[in-house]
């Protein structure tokens, strides 16, 4: 029995269907190559890709028979092989160069055409098909022979070609969701940067703050992963981890803005002191409000003090209106505060006192849930000073 005819239209469009939904240029080819091999009943296929870092082209995956493929990485093709140059040379004249034959090559003559058909016959290819964005050769796809050892049909030159072409745009796209994820990646690590500097001048200014910060950053992350597991984090509170992550390395910064005589008295403040002490949310989030980026990080600075019953400051939120990054922080911060000494309290509590008081203000100070979270932490021994 004949194998049915194959449906390229339809074959295309699944194959398209895939290719927008990947974004890892490795991932892509792969499953480009796997495509080509299986359709065209071929002995392998193989993509050598631009490399901009290397400014030259490099073998980025091989598929089919063993012993004909090209190792990955293994060939890097620099911009004056015969090859690259044959379709750069010619790609800004005009159409009509899709695809490039060993039979074409074999009945030219010239130096030129002498050289392609040395590369042809190192990668085992009988046809050569480029992939171009605008004038610039982004890839180069190399054609083993037909199982049945037939030539290419018109038809399936035709295919790889409109495949080729979504093949590039494939790319690019994967290319700039890479550079996009390299960039984010590089901006976390500055806002980390910048939250432990800006978190050293706390320290710096409040000689309470000093280790402060960096316990209630380590007790917010755990009760934010106790809240994970129980599955109680909205699905709109996105990267919720590094945002409170940063927010609860800078919960204190608009100490900054509060007099020494205030932060480092000895004894307890007096009411114009203690307004004065309770202005540090709002000065921290006007501190962070130019920046962009900490738009999420400044409403758990902001709203670290606001009780769940609404009595606390500075606008007197209640419930679910006081942000989670927030209600977090401030289990987090009244723990740590109850169980360090301060300049007017050297006898801090146990840390069995403390959990026992984060108990009696549920409902009261904290959200029910975020104090449950911190407690059942602390009972696993995840809370550690």
């Amino acid at each position: 029995m004949e194998n049915m005819p194959l449906d390229y239209k339809k074959e295309l469009e699944k194959a398209a269907k895939q290719m927008i939904l990947i974004h890892r240029v490795d991932t892509l080819v792969k499953i480009i190559l796997r495509t080509i091999v299986r359709m065209l009943k071929i002995e392998h296929a193989s993509l050598i890709l631009y490399d901009k870092i290397q400014d030259a082209y490099v073998a980025n995956a091989s598929r089919g028979k063993s012993g004909l493929k090209i190792p990955k990485g293994f060939s890097k093709i620099s911009k004056d092989n015969p090859i690259i140059r044959y379709f750069t040379d010619r790609r800004p004249q005009g159409p009509g160069l899709d695809y490039l034959l060993f039979d074409q090559i074999e009945c030219s003559t010239g130096p030129l055409y002498e050289e392609i058909k040395n590369q042809f016959l190192l990668y085992n290819a009988k046809a050569c098909i480029p992939g171009f964005f605008r004038n610039k050769l982004i890839f180069a796809l190399f054609l083993g022979e037909k199982l049945n050892r037939e030539d290419f049909t018109p038809e399936e030159l035709g295919f790889m070609s409109v495949l080729s072409s979504d093949t590039v745009m494939a790319v690019q796209n994967a290319w700039l969701f890479q550079d996009l994820n390299e960039q984010l990646q590089k901006n976390t690590r500055l806002f980390l940067q910048t939250a432990l500097a800006l978190s050293s001048a706390i320290e710096a200014k409040d000689p309470y703050t000093q280790g402060h910060t960096e316990r209630v950053a380590n007790y917010s992350l755990v009760v934010a992963n106790e809240l994970k597991v129980i599955g109680r984090i909205p699905k709109n509170e996105k990267n919720l981890l590094e945002n409170l992550r940063i927010s609860s390395l800078l919960h204190d910064i608009g100490k900054i803005g509060i007099p020494e005589r205030i932060l480092n008295k000895n004894g307890l403040l007096n009411q114009e002191e203690l307004k004065e002490m309770k202005k540090h949310p709002l000065i921290g989030a006007n501190i962070l409000s130019m920046i962009d980026e900490f738009h999420v990080p400044i409403l758990g600075i902001k709203y670290h003090h606001e009780h769940h019953d609404g009595s606390g400051y500075p606008e007197g939120l209640k419930g679910e209106k006081i942000p989670l990054i927030a209600q977090i922080i401030a289990v987090a911060d009244t723990f740590d505060a109850m169980t360090t000494s301060r300049p007017y309290r050297h006898a801090s509590l146990s840390k069995e006192e403390a959990a026992r008081l984060i108990e009696s203000e549920k409902n009261k100070q904290f959200n029910p849930i975020i104090a449950d979270a911190f407690l059942n932490a602390y009972k696993k021994g995840k809370i550690q000073g």
